[in-house]
Formats: C-alpha cells, sequence, structure tokens
C-alpha cells in the first residue's frame, strides 16, 4: 500500500510539473507568435516604404531564436524527469539531479521573484530510486518556496557525510521560518521508499539519505 501511495504521489508531482511546463511553452509561443506578426509587418512595410532597418529584424530574429531555444530546455528537462521512473533502482550525479529539479522549479520561483542558489560538490554519485528522490527534493522545494517572502534567495547546500547525503534547503536570510507542515503524508510516503529523514531547522529544511540503497 505505501509502494502506491508513493507511486500516486510521483504522479501528483508529474502533473505540477507538467502544468508549470506547459504554461511556460505557452508563453513562449506567445512571444514567438508576437514577433513573428512583427516580421510579417516588417515585409509589408517594405512592399510599401522600401525599406526596413536591419537591426529591428534582427532583433526579431533573436528573439525567435531565444525562446526555440528555451522552449527546447524546457522540454528536455521534462523528457530527463519522465525517465527517472524507467528503472526502480538508477545511479545519477547528485549535482545534475538538483539542477534538474532546480529548472523544474523556475516558474513557482518566479512567481514569487525568488532566486535559488546551488551549491554541490560535482561528484557527487548516488545509486537509489531517482523519481522518488526527485519527487521529494522538488515537493521540499516548494514548500520552502510556498513559506518564503516574495524575493527570497533559497540556498540549497549539499553535505556528503558519507555513507549518507544531507541536502539543506535553506533561507539567504537568517530570519526563522514559521512552524509549518513538514514533512507532510507525500513526502513522508516518498522518504519512507529511499530511507531518507526529513527535518526543520531554523530558516532551513534538511532531507537527509543513505547515497547508496538496496
Amino acid at each position: 500500500m505505501e509502494q502506491i501511495n508513493a507511486d500516486r504521489a510521483c504522479v501528483q508531482v508529474f502533473a505540477k510539473i507538467s502544468a508549470a511546463i506547459s504554461h511556460e511553452i505557452k508563453n513562449t509561443l506567445s512571444i514567438i507568435n508576437e514577433n513573428a506578426g512583427l516580421l510579417e509587418d516588417f515585409a509589408q512595410m517594405t512592399e510599401d516604404a522600401g525599406g526596413i532597418p536591419p537591426e529591428r529584424v534582427r532583433s526579431a530574429t533573436e528573439i525567435i531564436v531565444k525562446q526555440v531555444e528555451r522552449s527546447n530546455i524546457i522540454m528536455k528537462n521534462l523528457n530527463r524527469f519522465a525517465h527517472s521512473a524507467d528503472t526502480y533502482l538508477a545511479h545519477g550525479n547528485l549535482e545534475e539531479t538538483l539542477s534538474l529539479i532546480v529548472s523544474l522549479t523556475n516558474r513557482q520561483a518566479a512567481m514569487k521573484n525568488i532566486k535559488t542558489n546551488l551549491s554541490c560538490p560535482p561528484d557527487i554519485t548516488i545509486s537509489t530510486n531517482l523519481v522518488f528522490l526527485e519527487s521529494l527534493i522538488y515537493l521540499t522545494l516548494l514548500t520552502l518556496f510556498q513559506n518564503s517572502e516574495d524575493g527570497s534567495t533559497v540556498l540549497i547546500q549539499v553535505i556528503d557525510d558519507a555513507p549518507d547525503i544531507t541536502i539543506c534547503l535553506k533561507l539567504k536570510n537568517e530570519d526563522d521560518l514559521s512552524p509549518i507542515a513538514y514533512p507532510d503524508d507525500d513526502q513522508k510516503l516518498l522518504a519512507e521508499q529511499i530511507q531518507a529523514s526529513l527535518s526543520q531547522e531554523k530558516n532551513s529544511l534538511l532531507l537527509s539519505f543513505p547515497a547508496s540503497v538496496d
């Protein structure tokens, strides 16, 4: 039953991520469409007046290219997260895993003008159920966002205390977090699946787990 409930929690995380990404893609398409219309206007103006300053055309095309690249990155991140569930036990680089989750929370962070800084040694390898770990980190990060002031800076720091690893998510300022519902039921279920422990200390949420699980 716990396995089923943990799977359900992962599905809910995937739904949250998909909803956020659909909004981001919609925004990029809107910008692309706006600038495509601008280029159309330029073409008409060229026919009517005989010329358009090259820098105006160049600016519009650069915006389109930038938004296409942005869309590709967004979809690549969604694809990476989706493939985390391909196998029950998977090997991964922790820094890359955390960078992925930070990217997947960009929209939620932007809505409150929150900056996220990641500090993780580049050579930490983990062997665990990645989709459970990623879902747990995602939900923990959202919990911190939801209980942070607009314009806050969130620091993600990794402590490698082999055989365990601790991920500390904290506010840059030293203001204490108000008592919050951490962990909630879904976070507890996910933590059990990867043998993780969760706690709150002052301005931080802590997630500790073994670097390798059976």
